[in-house]
């Protein structure tokens, strides 16, 4: 299994392969914070780190079989009290808009795209036009300490080059 990560953090993406029991041949990160990839490098040393996703050229990945990520939430989070984006636009659109553009360079056969539920509905519903399907509203409550409520849009790629909502059953 070969996966492109954006936005990384400490290998989260990693941790649930490693935890599913899938095999991960190759995995390559997008991050910036030094602390996370300091963390994600001890954790998984194959993990190759290219940094900026602002600077990447997806194109290097055509093929992989996976892309996950979630770009930063925190512009687009209830808890951002000053200047919290409401319309696709703004530096978290910005951010969400390197997860597209990886999508059409890379042309992964998944993907699973990661944010917070406290969004709101003009950016839900533009993430949505640009997916062409609903997420999926998980609590990761469920595999974590924290209660918080996430939205997954998770696809599948067609012959054809588009992609289709993979079903995704609520986790117990």
């Amino acid at each position: 299994m070969r996966v492109l990560s954006l936005f990384d953090g400490m290998a989260c993406g990693m941790l649930a392969f490693q935890a599913a029991g899938i095999k991960v041949s190759r995995y390559v990160a997008f991050e910036i914070d030094q602390y996370a990839v300091k963390t994600s490098s001890h954790n998984f040393p194959m993990i190759e780190h290219r940094g900026d996703v602002f600077k990447a050229d997806f194109t290097e990945f055509e093929g992989f079989d996976f892309l996950v990520g979630g770009s930063p939430c925190t512009y687009w989070s209830i808890a951002q009290k000053n200047n919290r984006e409401t319309e696709a636009s703004g530096m978290g659109w910005e951010l969400f808009s390197q997860y597209v553009r990886a999508i059409k360079e890379a042309k992964p056969m998944f993907f699973v795209y990661e944010n917070n539920k406290s969004m709101s509905k003009a950016i839900r519903e533009s993430i949505t036009q640009t997916f062409g399907f609903e997420p999926i509203c998980i609590n990761s409550s469920l595999v974590s300490a924290q209660n918080r409520q996430r939205l997954y849009w998770v696809g599948k790629r067609n012959p054809d080059g588009t992609y289709s909502r993979v079903h995704v059953d609520q986790p117990e």
